[in-house]
Order: structure tokens, then C-alpha cells, then sequence
């Protein structure tokens, strides 16, 4: 077996190979299907490769195996709809390769998207800052994401959030209301919009900022599910730091504090008001390594001084790390 077999795909544009490898990281890393890339001038060589190639890239017999059974079973008709869609509907295909792919997701994430879908006016995202809460806020949550929200816009900096319920959207609406503010709403996937009830403030965010996914399309059954804790990375793999509001001691808040501390982002937590549940939360942000804040001034002041975002610690975050494992085996 010195050859792969797979389908011609030769009337495809590049793009369509990068689509098609996109949610494949858990079979051959990003990093390497970039150096195949390089090395082979098109991603479309990794088609029509020998088991020897894949062998240099140091991928071992089962992993060259399960690659090249996912090569067989993509279908060329999705991949052309794929690229009618984005052509359609204004959304541009960033590439790890390319010159506007967000610096700091290279540098400090384990596992670096090989794409991001992105939608809106924005292409700069050196200087963003992360905010996360629940879903369920108190009206004192809702006050003080808009605030700080607004605070930290009104300064130059992008807002980025996830387009939930709750703390993301109060967050993304106080970075709009501020002179310039921008803001960057990271998607689990570019459609159907969830929710769908934001539609309208997502097209706020893209006229003065962006929205961007590694995924086009919502997976099926419980795998979107893990969609939520994957693109998390990517919230705080562009930031300069995470804010983090109210949240009871588990959840995806917590998850998100988690992943930022594991790329060496500074996080910052707010202070609760009353809930003893909130208050939980705000314990166990502090005990993993967040500082407490009252308002946005200490993060400000962090933000002024603080020279571009750190190296992180090589070692992965256990529990991210558990829940890539749990996705291993998603399809496209």
C-alpha cells in the first residue's frame, strides 16, 4: 500500500480542502496538515499522498488509517454547497496560513483552529479582551457586563463574548454603545444562529466588529454539545485577558476560566452581590488563580502596562484536555 486511494478531487478549489480537514484535528493536528501544506504546495497532496508521507509526519499506523478512511467518506457536493454558501453570504475563510489568522491563537493555543470563519468588518484581533457569565444573570450581572463591557471598549480594546443569553449579550451591547467600541462574537457554529432571538445583534456586531467560527454548520446530536467547550479556546485563545461575572462553581463560565488560565491568560472576577451561589463561583475563580475586581479599573490598568500576551504553560488544562477527547470522532 504505497499509495492512498481516495476520490478525485481535482476540479475543487484550495478552500474546499481546508473545509473539508477543518474539525479533523483529532485524527492529524494543525500544525502538521500546515506543514503538509508547506510542504506540498496544496492541501489537495494530502489526497494523493503515500502511507511514507504521512509516516514523516510522524502519525502512527491507526491514526494514517482513520485519516484516510475520513479522505474516502467526504462528499464533494457538500464541499462545493460549503463554498457556494460563503460566497454568498459574505463570509470570508481564514486560514492558519494566512496573514489575518489571529497571531495569538498560534502562539498560545495547543490546538489552534486550522480555520475560523469570520463574518463582519473587523480583521485586527490584537487587542481583545474576553468576558463570560451565565446565562441566568442577576440584574447586577446585566449592569456591570454592559459596564465594563463599555469601560474597556470605550479604551480601544475589542469585546469578545459568545452571543448567549445573559452576560454575553449585555457584554457585546456595552462594547457597541461605547465611541468606536467593537466587538467579536466566537460562534460553536456559523449557522443555524443560536440563539436565533440575537439575529439582530449580531448584525450589529458586524458592522463595527465580526463573528467567527471554526465550524460552519451545527453538528448533529450531543457532539454540538462539546461545540460550546471547543470554541471557548478560541475566546480566550485571541484575548489579552477573560473577565469573568457571575457564575455558580460549575458550569461553562467555570470551564472558560479553566481554559484561559491553561494558555496563561490574566483573568479577572468580579465581585458578587448577594447570591451565595454566585458567590461559589467567585470563590473557586479566585482559589484557581482570577483577581478580584470591583469595577474595570484594575483590568484597565492591566491592560495599559501589560506587554503583548505571554507564552502559556505547555501543559494543557486536564479537563480541556478531557473534552477534546470526548469529540474525537465527530464528523464534518
Amino acid at each position: 500500500m504505497n499509495q492512498i486511494k481516495v476520490r478525485n478531487f481535482s476540479n475543487l478549489a484550495e478552500n474546499a480542502y481546508w473545509i473539508a480537514l477543518q474539525d479533523s484535528n483529532w485524527l492529524i493536528p494543525t500544525k502538521k496538515v500546515v506543514r503538509a501544506f508547506r510542504e506540498l504546495g496544496t492541501l489537495k497532496g494530502l489526497w494523493d499522498c503515500s502511507y511514507a508521507y504521512l509516516h514523516s509526519l510522524d502519525l502512527d499506523d491507526r491514526s494514517i488509517s482513520k485519516f484516510c478512511d475520513r479522505l474516502n467518506r467526504i462528499k464533494i457536493d457538500d464541499l462545493d454547497n460549503y463554498l457556494k454558501y460563503i460566497s454568498e453570504n459574505g463570509i470570508k475563510l481564514i486560514r492558519y496560513v494566512d496573514s489575518e489568522y489571529p497571531e495569538a491563537l498560534k502562539t498560545g493555543v495547543d490546538d489552534p483552529p486550522l480555520l475560523l470563519f469570520h463574518k463582519g468588518s473587523l480583521l485586527n484581533f490584537d487587542d481583545c479582551v474576553a468576558i463570560a457569565g451565565t446565562r441566568d444573570c442577576s440584574l447586577y450581572g446585566r449592569l456591570m457586563a454592559k459596564r465594563l463591557a463599555k469601560a474597556v471598549a470605550s479604551k480601544g480594546y475589542t469585546i469578545v463574548s459568545g452571543l448567549a443569553r445573559g452576560t454575553d449579550e449585555w457584554a457585546h451591547t456595552g462594547a457597541l454603545e461605547a465611541p468606536n467600541g467593537k466587538s467579536v462574537a466566537v460562534l460553536p457554529w456559523m449557522r443555524p444562529l443560536y440563539p436565533s432571538e440575537h439575529s439582530q445583534l449580531l448584525i450589529d456586531i458586524e458592522k463595527k466588529g465580526a463573528t467567527i467560527s471554526e465550524r460552519l454548520e451545527k453538528p448533529f446530536g450531543k457532539t454540538a454539545r462539546g461545540k460550546f467547550v471547543q470554541r471557548n479556546r478560541i475566546t480566550s485563545g485571541i484575548s489579552r485577558c477573560l473577565i469573568a461575572l457571575e457564575s455558580d462553581e460549575e458550569g461553562g463560565t467555570v470551564h472558560q476560566v479553566r481554559i484561559a488560565i491553561s494558555q496563561g491568560r490574566k483573568v479577572f472576577a468580579l465581585k458578587p452581590k448577594d447570591s451565595e451561589r454566585f458567590k461559589r463561583g467567585f470563590r473557586k475563580f479566585v482559589d484557581m488563580g482570577a483577581v478580584p475586581i470591583n469595577s474595570g479599573e484594575d483590568v484597565l490598568k492591566y491592560l495599559q502596562k501589560e506587554a503583548p500576551i505571554k507564552m502559556k504553560d505547555k501543559k494543557l488544562d486536564s479537563y480541556y484536555q478531557h473534552s477534546l477527547d470526548s469529540l474525537k470522532g465527530n464528523s464534518l
